[in-house]
């Protein structure tokens, strides 16, 4: 049995070389809340307008933590 067949031996593998990467977090020009909506339509228009004013103000800028 190789190591690509014996799924203990991958996950001792990964243990041993635990890495764990950072996200970039992005930042906002602007905050915005939590916010129910009523349908799939609405949420849609909502995040298209989202995006607009993403754009409109030159994007987002990411953040390293």
């Amino acid at each position: 049995m190789s190591i690509k067949d014996n799924y203990n031996a991958k996950y001792e593998i990964w243990a041993k070389k635990s890495i764990v990467a950072s996200f970039p977090q992005m930042i906002l020009p602007f905050n915005f809340s939590a916010k129910k909506f009523k349908s799939y339509k609405e949420m849609n228009d909502w995040k298209k307008e989202l995006i607009e004013k993403i754009a409109e103000n030159g994007g987002v800028k990411w953040k390293q933590s």
